[in-house]
């Protein structure tokens, strides 16, 4: 158990500040870590993959809030963006989850690593030229793009940074205000993915002592103990690195995802 909270730590650590400074909710980092952590303390193989997901939920809400918090004093968070959004990816999230859940832990795998795939493809795209939209953010667009982003969010256990960053500055916002915006929704979103990963493993025996549901305590708080404090490194972080870096930054840690999905 000490090896398992000690690695846990350090996971939070990084998970903590990639979240900060691209607004991911650290769930890349999270899930396909703790699928391979979480045989030390004996949760089941067909239970992996639900579990890493609950667990990265309920991590995201501590971290969100650090997160979130730090880009809100930056005066990073357009709150017209967000007043529709969030709440719609709130409900997609939950909804969803109830049945992600209950999905075979090697269809959820690649669903997973096909989402990450998705997003590194497209963060690449978008490197090679900034696009000028004129897509306008309406509440219609924000409805459906909620539900989009909820459900994919929930498959992929993670706070939505990768669909939510991409969607706002295809819609004239920079880069900086997408990231503060989409940590804020990644905070209301781990609050709503973790009640739905809690009520779809509510009492399932093959769960290790410390669990509720679908969620793994021990890991949330070996993680948040630092993911909470270096959520704001890399929140701070954002507002001092140019966009260009951001984007190669973000694109190169999901393509390096994807990669260790995929082989391992």
């Amino acid at each position: 158990m000490l090896t398992f909270i000690l690695l846990c730590l350090l996971v939070g650590a990084l998970a903590g500040f990639l979240a900060g400074l691209f607004g991911i909710g650290g769930g890349l980092v999270i899930v396909p870590t703790l699928v391979y952590l979480l045989p030390i303390v004996d949760v089941p193989e067909s239970l992996l993959m639900s579990t890493a997901l609950g667990t990265s939920f309920a991590t995201i809400v501590i971290t969100g809030i650090g997160s979130a918090q730090r880009h809100h004093k930056l005066g990073n968070v357009v709150w017209q963006a967000v007043r529709i959004l969030a709440p719609v990816i709130m409900l997609s999230v939950f909804i969803c989850g109830l049945f992600i859940g209950r999905l075979d832990r090697e269809i959820s795998a690649k669903i997973f690593a096909c989402l990450v795939v998705y997003l590194a493809t497209k963060m690449v795209l978008s490197i090679k030229k900034d696009q000028v939209t004129t897509k306008p953010l309406t509440p219609l667009s924000s409805v459906i793009g909620g539900i989009l982003i909820g459900m994919a969010s929930s498959a992929a256990g993670i706070g939505g940074g990768g669909f939510i960053v991409p969607f706002l500055t295809a819609r004239g916002i920079n880069i900086k205000q997408a990231i503060g915006s989409s940590a804020f929704c990644g905070m209301l979103l781990g609050i709503s993915g973790m009640f739905s990963f809690i009520v779809s493993g509510w009492g399932n025996p093959l769960m290790p002592e410390y669990s509720l549901g679908y969620i793994y305590l021990p890991a949330v708080l070996g993680i948040t103990a630092t993911s909470f404090f270096t959520s704001k490194l890399g929140a701070s972080a954002t507002a001092k690195l140019p966009v260009s870096t951001l984007k190669k930054g973000f694109a190169l840690f999901l393509i390096v995802v994807a990669i260790n999905m995929f082989l391992k």
